[in-house]
């Protein structure tokens, strides 16, 4: 199908806090988004969640507009809005210089940069998430009772995730599977591997459509990383591999046997890891703490960061280890990939596998060693710590010249001020705990 089967197209770009943003328009508009694009004032790239208007933008009331330029390439039908699509659209100048708070451009870049050196970036993600129900007194409760991977789950909910698949079927984003996660109301939507730019649309895509139909429901979805005190967290686990230009080899993969397996793995198998994998790892390693600015982009993020809820907190990497940041699926051959497991459910995807492969390429290019991987418990074992704080990770970010220079300085610099403001106006804000803890003590 094209646009003109639609009687209404919603053009959607990206912030930096990773909030889909954009508008509604008539067909008979949309060749003219594709070769002029459509504007709108410059400054909203720069909101804050609040919402608000930072008081020191780059862009201000004066600074003119943007344009979003749609990728016909990416249109998709809205499945739960009738005759709609949607489309992604990349942002630039008004001249057609790119937009430099443009998050997609940023992974476009990365992408052109890797492929330079003959390298297809490839990303799959499990996204986890949770569902709420009115509690009856005005709030919201989990929308059950349940725990990991409950067949019960399934079937109480079995009506909206069939409506989730339907609408990413629909857009011809398949979801590859749906479980119940380790905590009440939790959900994972593992969404098919597919290139580095495809996967995060169809991420960000996923997530309009898990809120839209769960709100026609008179439900939540919920991607904060930790909605709750004493309960697990919703993370979102990149899977990365690098291919050929021709997608003909998957150039992580190696004849050598050199990992060995936890559970072990069958005795004919002479897979491994080839160099290429290793120094991904290596990079991914060395930029770990900058990294977590841009995969864990909240103060609520750090709430999951913590040992024992199984998110990762040493800067270490294992072979199928889930106490690890980077963990080595125990398929290889040609499905050898690396598992990020540092990004969490707010994670803007394109910044977060923008800033994850050109960590990887700067390993790539200086052949980084990274080290011996651990079989053992990581959260015991004397490893770098990730950072406990956003205010912390944004310092890294903010000195890590290699992933500046890759998502632009301009960028880097306003997602900064943003975060800053947030951490800033958490800080101002006193806590139940808080009370609780020190009122009557002191």
């Amino acid at each position: 199908m094209t646009f003109a089967d639609y009687e209404r197209v919603r053009l959607v770009w990206t912030d930096l806090n990773g909030v889909a943003r954009g508008i509604s328009l008539p067909p008979v508009e949309f060749e003219a988004a594709v070769e002029e694009g459509v504007g709108f004032a410059n400054g909203v790239a720069e909101l804050t969640l609040e919402p608000g208007l930072l008081d020191d933008p780059r862009y201000g009331a004066e600074g003119g507009d943007m344009m979003a330029v749609a990728d016909p390439d990416s249109l998709r039908e809205v499945s739960w809005a009738d005759d709609t699509a949607a489309v992604f659209t990349d942002l630039t100048d008004v001249d057609g210089t790119p937009f430099d708070l443009c998050s997609r451009g940023a992974l476009r870049r990365v992408i052109e940069d890797l492929r330079s050196e003959g390298l297809c970036p490839l990303a799959g993600v499990e996204a986890e998430f949770s569902t709420l129900v009115p509690d009856g007194d005005g709030g919201w409760e989990p929308s059950n009772t349940r725990c990991s991977y409950d067949m019960d789950a399934l079937d109480m909910a079995a009506d909206v995730t069939r409506e989730w698949e339907a609408a990413m079927e629909a857009a011809d984003a398949s979801v590859l599977g749906i479980h119940q996660e380790s905590q009440p109301g939790q959900f994972e939507v593992n969404i098919e591997y597919d290139d580095a730019l495809t996967t995060a649309d169809n991420l960000m895509f996923f997530r309009h459509a898990a809120k839209a139909i769960a709100r026609d429901r008179n439900m939540k979805a919920s991607f904060m990383p930790r909605p709750y005190s004493g309960e697990d967290a919703n993370g979102l686990h990149f899977h990365l591999s690098l291919w050929d230009t021709d997608l003909e080899a998957n150039l992580f993969a190696s004849d050598t046997g050199d990992l060995q397996f936890p559970a072990g793995k069958h005795p004919d198998d002479e897979s491994g890891l080839s160099d290429t994998a290793r120094h991904f790892v290596g990079g991914l390693l060395d930029h770990m703490q900058a990294l977590t600015a841009i995969c864990a982009p909240t103060v609520n993020s750090y709430r999951r960061l913590l040992p024992g809820i199984w998110a990762p907190v040493n800067v270490a990497w294992g072979p199928d280890n889930r106490s690890t940041v980077l963990r080595v699926p125990p398929e290889l051959g040609p499905a050898t990939r690396i598992e990020h497991r540092v990004p969490d459910s707010a994670c803007n995807p394109y910044l977060g596998l923008a800033a994850t492969f050109a960590a990887g390429l700067d390993g790539i290019r200086n052949e980084t060693d990274p080290g011996a991987p651990t079989l053992g418990n990581a959260y015991e074992e004397d490893y770098e710590s990730l950072p406990r704080t956003l205010w912390a990770a944004l310092a890294e970010l903010e000195a890590d010249d290699v992933l500046v220079s890759a998502l632009g300085e301009p960028l880097v610099e306003e997602f900064l001020k943003i975060k800053r403001d947030e951490f800033d106006r958490y800080m101002d804000s006193v806590t139940d705990w808080e009370r609780a803890e020190y009122r009557d003590e002191f």
